[in-house]
């Protein structure tokens, strides 16, 4: 048992992980300073102690929430590109983000800017996470049927399903007012500062449920990794696994979306920069590497944006890192 404690692959992935927890320490101190000090400094005032303790008591919300969402997305993502078997796949391909945006853009069309479907923190949430979760269960009722493995079919409808949604979103955006759509604007960027600690006391216990099934269900990802017929043949259910996995990845997307908004590429560049670091197949180091990783890329991200005075939003920088990531996984692959 010592032995295996001490192989070289355990010490890299404890080194790893210390490395990252260590560089998500700094974040935060850069993201608590870039809140407090800088903005006092660039207004040239000073920071009292009361303050301090004022601005902490809403940073506190923004980091747990940070961290929540960071780990879910995460741990859905790798979860994800076990089971379609692609490192560039995202679960938001299915049609989350597009669903997202949408949602929050019908609310505001059909009921107004400052009706009680838009403006309620709780109704909001619940009509925004449920329509992603009732969405995604159709799909999946409709396309996994019958003891059919059409994955590909279903990343290819949720395609469709984006292309559609978003066209008709981008089409209610264009007729709708001015104001009507920095409202929806508003409510679609990602933005940890103001968030509802109330609703974040919600979507944390669902999230917890999340992370922890699929994190106990991680030997049998492993074997998932394999392929189906390697899978069914270590006797593996492989089609009800797929489902439950599915079921578990719509859930935690949805309800991470909605309280802190899309974020595409975060998982995906997360789970591969893990997967290069730590050098390993197994899912439960990998669960971890990635959980640090996305957080020490929101975290770090968000904290180089109060530095800029929001000049670059974190999205953007996610995306742009995200995308050029992908465009060399594609080309690694294709060497391959």
């Amino acid at each position: 048992m010592v032995a295996r404690l001490v192989k070289p692959r355990n010490i890299r992935i404890m080194a790893v992980l210390t490395l990252l927890l260590a560089l998500i320490a700094g974040a935060t101190v850069l993201y608590i300073y870039s809140r407090t000090y800088a903005n006092a400094n660039r207004l040239g005032l000073t920071m009292h102690p009361a303050a301090f303790e004022s601005i902490m008591a809403r940073i506190r919300p923004a980091m747990m929430s940070m961290i929540a969402a960071s780990a879910v997305l995460a741990v859905v993502s790798l979860s994800f590109q076990t089971i379609v078997r692609s490192r560039v796949l995202t679960p938001s391909m299915i049609g989350f983000d597009s669903i997202f945006v949408g949602t929050q853009t019908v609310l505001v069309f059909v009921f107004g800017a400052y009706s009680v479907w838009f403006q309620n923190p709780y109704v909001n949430y619940a009509i925004t996470a449920g329509v992603m979760i009732l969405t995604s269960f159709l799909m999946f009722s409709f396309i996994l049927r019958s003891s059919k493995n059409n994955v590909i079919f279903l990343l290819m409808f949720g395609l469709v399903l984006s292309g559609i949604v978003g066209s008709g979103t981008r089409y209610l955006q264009v007729i709708m007012n001015q104001s009507e759509f920095f409202h929806v604007q508003a409510a679609t960027m990602v933005n940890v500062n103001n968030i509802n600690t109330n609703i974040a006391n919600i979507a944390f216990p669902i999230m917890a449920i999340v992370v922890g099934a699929i994190l106990w269900r991680h030997r049998r990802l492993d074997v998932m990794a394999l392929g189906p017929d390697q899978a069914k043949g270590l006797g593996i259910p492989y089609e009800r696994e797929l489902r439950i996995h599915l079921i578990l990845i719509a859930v935690g997307m949805s309800v991470a979306t909605a309280l802190i908004g899309s974020l595409t590429f975060l998982g995906l560049l997360a789970v591969n920069a893990a997967r290069e670091v730590l050098k390993t197949h197994k899912h439960l180091p990998l669960f971890f590497g990635s959980s640090l990783m996305a957080i020490l890329t929101l975290v770090a991200g968000q904290a180089v944006m109060e530095l800029l005075q929001g000049a670059v939003p974190v999205t953007v920088i996610i995306n742009l890192v995200g995308c050029t990531y992908i465009f060399y996984l594609v080309l690694k692959e294709n060497k391959t």
